[in-house]
């Protein structure tokens, strides 16, 4: 029970983040909201899901579940997917550590006993790789849904080329 209370607290926060990036990208007003629904959605669960699963592949899901209910909040107010799913991505773009790789590389060049350097070698190398890694999960988990519904988030706000005849355009 503690761990949904502190995933339904982290959503809170993420959303207020969404919110934030979503205004930002000066969309309709209709998608601000939405944006901040997905983002809280999103990062609750891959907080829930950090106890079970390693960052990356929770992040993985978490994109997904993005892409997945992008597709569904966009059909519905006819707007296209990436307005409202890339806004609620960015909070969970891995600042700290990348920070921390940063922080380290700049600690590595300053230290001149050989056996912290080989410490700091080995934090550089796990902060980077989970930068990378969980960077890497949120472009293929949002990706996967845009590859996969293709026709849909294509068609989700232009009108039916069907309906009018004109297949040959399609």
């Amino acid at each position: 029970m503690e761990i949904l209370i502190s995933a339904l607290i982290d959503g809170v926060f993420a959303a207020i983040a969404g919110l934030g990036f979503a205004f930002a990208c000066n969309p309709p007003i209709k998608t601000l909201f939405l944006s901040a629904l997905l983002a809280a959605i999103a990062h609750g669960s891959r907080f829930y899901l950090l106890h079970y699963i390693g960052i990356a592949s929770a992040t993985f899901i978490a994109a997904f579940f993005i892409g997945l209910l992008g597709l569904i909040f966009a059909k519905k107010i006819k707007c296209p997917m990436e307005i409202i799913a890339f806004p609620a991505l960015l909070p969970m773009i891995p600042g700290m550590y990348a920070y921390r790789t940063i922080l380290s590389i700049a600690s590595f060049g300053n230290e001149d006993n050989l056996e912290a350097q080989y410490k700091l070698l080995i934090e550089i190398t796990n902060n980077l790789m989970t930068t990378i890694s969980v960077a890497f999960a949120l472009a293929v988990g949002i990706s996967i849904t845009l590859i996969i519904f293709h026709e849909q988030s294509l068609m989700m706000t232009r009108k039916s080329f069907r309906k009018e005849g004109l297949e040959e355009y399609l």
